[in-house]
């Protein structure tokens, strides 16, 4: 008797609840009913009302978008590792750069980001190397010293910065970046309205960095080398 009277009781819960918009599973979960064949039969020939079937359509809405906000959650976090390990590979596959090593980063970085351009004027020829991520400049400037032996006093650096960037900032960011003095730097505070209608202050933080060295043995001596490595 205890017990047919306990099932009454929630077989009219589960008539409640469906009444109220909720689905045969979150009425099983609710109602701690394992059997879904339980519910359904309670629930056979039950006519929801109009306000119930809305009520049915938001809360299975709902549902839905919180299982697909779980899926995208479990898939972001499941590409985030699997990143997390294709970066790892990468980064094992480089060890320490031997000398060779760094000559061929130092090589293709100048023949991506460096000036090949000749002037007609012979002698104002030089190596001239921009960028503004100041790890392809550290690297660069590790090929200079450490491959072309080029002397310090022969380093010059300019800055390109924006009205909103801090000139003093600036040097001593790039400063500490090349190992090179303050006063080894020129700044240059560029306007345009291209650079206020499509640059956001903050994409460039420190300005652009220009290293210039003078000479026209290492302009010719590195077109020689970009030469070499293009026909590898």
């Amino acid at each position: 008797m205890g017990s047919r009277k306990y099932n009454l009781n929630l077989k009219s819960e589960a008539i409640k609840l469906r009444l109220a918009g909720y689905s045969y599973n979150q009425i099983r979960q609710k109602l701690g009913i394992a059997s879904k064949g339980t519910i359904s039969y309670w629930l056979h020939g039950l006519v929801l009302t109009e306000s119930a079937k809305k009520l049915l359509e938001k809360n299975t809405e709902l549902s839905y978008r919180r299982g697909l906000f779980k899926a995208n959650k479990i898939r972001s976090e499941k590409i985030k590792s699997e990143n997390i390990s294709y970066f790892a590979v990468g980064e094992n596959k480089i060890k320490r750069l031997s000398k060779r090593d760094l000559m061929i980063v130092g090589i293709a970085l100048y023949w991506g980001e460096g000036t090949k351009y000749e002037p007609e004027n012979t002698t104002n020829r030089g190596l001239i190397f921009t960028n503004s991520d100041p790890k392809m400049i550290s690297v660069y400037m590790r090929f200079i010293r450490e491959i072309l032996y080029i002397p310090e006093d022969k380093i010059r650096a300019g800055i390109h910065i924006y009205p909103s960037i801090n000139k003093n900032t600036a040097t001593k960011f790039w400063s500490e970046i090349t190992n090179l003095p303050k006063d080894r730097f020129y700044v240059i505070t560029q306007i345009s309205r291209v650079s206020k209608s499509k640059r956001k202050t903050d994409s460039l933080p420190n300005g652009t960095v220009v290293i210039r060295v003078n000479g026209r043995a290492y302009f010719y001596t590195m077109k020689g080398m970009i030469a070499s490595l293009i026909k590898q």
